[in-house]
């Protein structure tokens, strides 16, 4: 991320609640694996957050020349479409109550496994130059991909101030439920006119209160995990000389992050993270070159990540090395600076600069794109 944590909240009665709606600001959208496996992606290396129903992604290398963008991906995330109505936010986040086995107190606690629901798929059709020969054309491109998190561990005080801020919502929401005549305050004012006034003036402010806890109950919940471990896939087929379509790579990566709040103690309605990530890909290349020849060969990346985010901004460096099983000069790394800014809802700008893999080793990367997001996600809060 950067990318954040993201969901549209619907807080509905369940016995004592008043049906009301939650849209939060911050939204993301990953970008494409599909992307990735071709190296037309801006980082390599991401730490994926909750995706969105459906994003589309648009993206243009700069050495490519024209100004129309040539490489475009659709994301789905088939979690959003299944059973849209009253999912659980904590079933989502994998919450589940405990008893404590000494006081038997109530303890909620997460799952790690909790976001492979989550797991999204991509597709991609671009145009690049992936054969290493010395014809400079390039070649049209179909990719899919998919991405998941396997692992998603939160720190554990995490699950069980949820759980209070959401009661907290609960016990000022059956409060204006009740009703002013049923108000606490208000009946032991009995007939003061000035207590009446009072209990009134602060009857009024519980409905302030509510949107205030809705606001940290939003911040809660898009807060990243501690550590988290994802692994992702995808394959590519090109089209030669516009008359066939030959296999080009398969590939399998993973992922494993720690992200550091900066400012766990601070202001909460914005997070800013460190993020750290080490990188290792596998993948099988269709058209690799070996003394001056077209071949097929193994080739595995390792690497690593370092970023910042200062929501709406994130930044950061990342660093690939790529080692063919071949003999040649295809032993290369990827060395960028990344900068990516959520414009708005649902719309991010990102872009990247620095040296990319090839034979040629001073080739440069210069990368620019666009992500929407969309669809229409909710959640209810019943234990």
């Amino acid at each position: 991320m950067k990318k954040i944590f993201t969901l549209f909240l619907v807080v509905c009665s369940n016995a004592v609640f008043a049906q009301s709606e939650k849209e939060p600001d911050h939204k993301s959208v990953p970008q494409s694996s599909a992307f990735k496996l071709v190296d037309i992606s801006p980082t390599l290396i991401e730490t994926p957050v909750t995706p969105k129903a459906f994003g589309l992604g648009v993206l243009q290398s700069f050495e490519s020349g024209g100004s129309w963008p040539q490489n475009y991906s659709a994301e789905f995330t088939p979690y959003w479409w299944a059973l849209p109505k009253n999912r659980d936010a904590y079933k989502f986040l994998g919450i589940r109550r405990h008893d404590h086995p000494v006081t038997k107190a109530p303890v909620y606690r997460s799952s790690p496994f909790s976001a492979l629901k989550m797991t999204n798929v991509s597709i991609a059709f671009l145009q690049k130059d992936l054969v290493p020969d010395s014809a400079e054309a390039s070649q049209k491109v179909f990719s899919a991909g998919f991405r998941t998190t396997v692992i998603r561990i939160y720190s554990s005080a995490h699950a069980n101030k949820l759980n209070d801020i959401i009661n907290g919502v609960r016990s000022i929401q059956a409060e204006r439920i009740a009703g002013l005549v049923n108000y606490p305050d208000f009946i032991a004012a009995g007939a003061d006119p000035v207590k009446q006034a009072e209990a009134t003036k602060k009857f009024a402010r519980l409905g302030t209160a509510v949107d205030s806890l809705k606001k940290v109950i939003e911040n809660q919940m898009a807060q990243k995990p501690a550590f988290q471990w994802d692994l992702a896939g995808a394959y590519a087929t090109y089209g030669i000389a516009d008359t066939a379509w030959r296999t080009g790579r398969v590939g399998l990566w993973t992922t494993a992050s720690v992200n550091l709040l900066l400012n766990a103690n601070g202001e909460r309605t914005k997070q800013n993270y460190l993020t750290i990530s080490a990188y290792a890909r596998y993948m099988y290349d269709n058209f690799a070159s070996e003394k001056n020849f077209v071949t097929c060969s193994n080739s595995f990346d390792v690497g690593g990540r370092l970023s910042f985010e200062f929501d709406p901004l994130s930044l950061g460096f990342e660093a690939i090395h790529r080692n063919y099983t071949v003999e040649g000069e295809l032993r290369s790394q990827r060395m960028i600076g990344f900068l990516n800014y959520r414009v708005g809802k649902d719309l991010y700008l990102n872009g990247a600069f620095g040296s990319d893999f090839g034979m040629d080793k001073s080739r440069i990367l210069a990368l620019f794109g666009l992500n929407w997001g969309f669809g229409n996600e909710k959640l209810t809060f019943n234990d």
